[in-house]
């Protein structure tokens, strides 16, 4: 009688031991949401418009970014990383709460045929590096 306790009591060990590992502990907390926003004008354009991007600070602090940014395009359900031979200014964009930011991307420049695309940029604040990206097709 002792053993089959014992057993149960290892499966039953078990089973919640996988349930915390695999499912988290009961009271997990959502993960923390990026206060950055990236928008795009339009979900489609064509391979010669001027799409234009556009950075929200919905944080409590002020964010750095800059003018590049880097761009990716679906193939078979992986993103692949598109060479943007741009040159790209130099310059520090200070955003602070509550702003706004835009960006005019001409797309011509950058030769892209029809596709799903991705594209990504670095934001800073005082303490960490992080990404933003928004999804766009490139229609003929």
């Amino acid at each position: 009688m002792k053993r089959i306790i014992f057993v149960v009591l290892i499966i039953a060990g078990l089973i919640a031991g996988y349930s915390m590992f695999f499912n988290g502990p009961a009271k997990a907390s959502p993960p923390e949401e990026i206060p950055i926003k990236l928008s795009l004008d339009k979900e489609q354009y064509s391979p010669t418009d001027t799409m234009i991007l556009t950075i929200t600070n919905n944080g409590n602090e002020t964010v750095t970014l800059g003018y590049s940014f880097e761009l990716y395009r679906e193939d078979n359900g992986q993103w692949t990383k598109v060479k943007v031979d741009l040159m790209f200014i130099q310059s520090v964009v200070q955003l602070e709460p509550g702003k706004s930011w835009s960006q005019k991307i001409d797309l011509a420049k950058l030769r892209l045929s029809p596709g799903h695309y991705k594209i990504v940029k670095k934001i800073s604040t005082k303490d960490k590096t992080f990404s933003v990206s928004a999804e766009f097709y490139i229609k003929e």
